[in-house]
């Protein structure tokens, strides 16, 4: 087949292809996807939510209060004028605990660390129910009471060690503390091209995480989508012209159409997304993924056999694939049966260059079993 009858056969199958209703809808699910998330992703969220409050008006604990507010993570803060009404917001169940900072509480924080005893704990948690989030939420609380703590041990420590020092105010030895340049986060959110360019790594948003997951487990709905058409056109006999040894590749095409298709979406969605970090990596996993989705779905279609048993499957499949695959979690009691999935090679390519090889070897043993399925089954 010369290249001019090849392209017009690409056209045309495209053609027929924008012709389906369900496969529009597809298309139309991937930006809206990427857009409900990337707004999510800019509005207040959390897993839990922890009420703020002083007694009086404090400037350190006005400070701290500020602080966890501003930051942007899996904990929701609310601020309270009162602690009365924080403590109200757990008991009403509109919050999973309270935070409830003293009066003359850089006074408290001194004493604490002078002490170092549960009895001069100066900050009052209130919480409903001692569940694994909010005991975790708890270390953000010690995070953020890290740098007031931190000073009053630095004046501790030379006022203890140092004696040569006693004539210097506190004032004048934070000169020495704040000289220690210490910017930015211990823990940095990102997402980097590979293991290997790590000093690539670009910020990130943690609520877009599942994002490419979902990408990559609508790019097998399309794939598969696609197999049922196939199915439709050649029990309709469109196909009954080409010889039977060149069916393989016919469908073949077929699921490389739309999976182009669907890919060529995706990464314009990913470069609005924030998580595209390279243009020719992302072109790269898109192709090699494309070639991986298109045997996995012509192999479903082979051991299904018929078009009804494949449309009862599909469902039961992506439910399958969302929750073994690394999408929301990765669940390691399941790890070994990740591997049976594309998604799981498309989300980890991203990171590690072995899962581009990987792929290549998924491809093998995918057309190994198309092919030995279709001589056992005696299946087209």
């Amino acid at each position: 087949m010369d290249m001019k009858r090849l392209c017009k056969w690409f056209l045309l199958l495209n053609k027929r292809l924008y012709k389906k209703i369900s496969f529009i809808l597809i298309l139309l699910l991937i930006p809206v996807l990427v857009f409900s998330y990337s707004t999510a992703a800019e509005e207040s969220s959390g897993v839990i939510t922890i009420a703020l409050a002083q007694v009086g008006d404090d400037e350190m604990a006005s400070g701290v209060i500020d602080s966890l507010l501003e930051q942007n993570s899996l904990i929701r803060f609310l601020s309270c004028e009162t602690p009365q009404s924080a403590k109200d917001l757990v008991s009403d169940g509109e919050a999973d605990a309270a935070w409830i900072f003293p009066r003359d509480m850089e006074e408290k924080v001194y004493r604490f660390v002078a002490t170092q005893s549960r009895k001069d704990a100066f900050i009052q948690v209130v919480e409903r129910d001692s569940s694994v989030p909010v005991i975790l939420a708890r270390e953000k609380l010690s995070g953020a009471m890290y740098a007031n703590c931190s000073k009053a041990m630095f004046i501790s420590f030379i006022r203890n060690n140092v004696p040569e020092l006693n004539d210097k105010t506190d004032a004048e030895l934070l000169t020495h503390y704040d000289a220690i340049s210490v910017d930015g986060d211990f823990f940095r959110f990102s997402f980097m091209e590979s293991a290997e360019s790590a000093q690539e790594a670009h910020d990130a948003n943690y609520l877009l995480t599942p994002v490419r997951g979902l990408l990559a487990v609508v790019t097998v709905l399309s794939a598969l989508a696609a197999s049922m058409y196939y199915m439709r056109d050649r029990s309709a006999g469109t196909f009954s012209w080409i010889p039977e040894r060149k069916g393989a590749l016919v469908e073949f095409g077929c699921q490389m159409i739309c999976v182009l298709n669907v890919s060529a979406v995706i990464l314009i969605a990913l470069s609005f997304s924030g998580l595209s970090a390279s243009l020719g990596r992302e072109v790269l996993i898109l192709a090699l993924y494309a070639v991986c989705t298109a045997l996995f779905s012509m192999t479903v279609r082979r051991l299904c056999g018929t078009l009804t048993t494949l449309g009862t499957v599909l469902p039961l499949l992506i439910v399958v694939m969302l929750v073994i695959c690394p999408v929301f979690f990765d669940l390691g009691m399941l790890r070994a049966l990740q591997y049976i999935f594309p998604p799981t090679y498309y989300i980890n390519a991203q990171y590690s260059d072995r899962f581009l090889a990987l792929m290549g070897v998924y491809s093998f043993a995918l057309l190994l079993v198309y092919y030995l399925t279709g001589k056992v089954l005696r299946r087209k």
